[in-house]
């Protein structure tokens, strides 16, 4: 399973520890993570998309991997901006989305299909992480295949 994580710029002075136990949680699951917290977020580019202003390279990066992720976890304690809109994108993109805070469940505050919120602690967050990847891992399919059917077959099933 493929997991796009991502936390606030903006929170690193104060909730870098939290940050990191989030990364650290999620990577136990054995899922793989692509992340800014990271730095393998811009491997998804073309070297020319690289080339282009750092801040829309950033933008487009975190957009292509949320877009080819199975579910994203966003750690939201610092609200702001551009965690939002990220977690808008994956809710569009009929992504699962875990936003996770150390002061509340913001799934109390928004109803989506594609939207799960937990308040965690340092205590409780394996559980949480592990829930929601389980529960993930249980609807994301794993195979795909193209079937061409014949001009009665298509008939037959119309």
């Amino acid at each position: 399973m493929r997991i796009f994580y991502t936390a606030s710029f903006y929170g690193k002075n104060k909730y870098q520890k939290y940050y990191d136990l989030v990364l650290e949680t999620i990577e136990k699951t054995g899922a793989t993570v692509i992340s800014p917290e990271k730095g393998n977020y811009k491997r998804i580019l073309t070297a020319k998309a690289r080339m282009r202003d750092p801040k829309l390279a950033h933008y487009e990066a975190i957009r292509k991997n949320i877009l080819q992720a199975d579910a994203v976890i966003i750690e939201v304690s610092f609200q702001d901006l551009q965690i939002g809109y990220e977690t808008a994108l994956a809710i569009a993109a009929k992504k699962p989305v875990l936003c996770l805070s150390i002061y509340e469940d913001f799934s109390q505050k928004i109803d989506n299909q594609y939207f799960f919120g937990a308040k965690y602690t340092e205590l409780d967050v394996e559980e949480v992480v592990a829930e929601f990847v389980e529960r993930v891992g249980k609807k994301t399919l794993g195979e795909r295949f193209n079937l061409f059917l014949s001009a009665v077959q298509e008939e037959y099933f119309s």
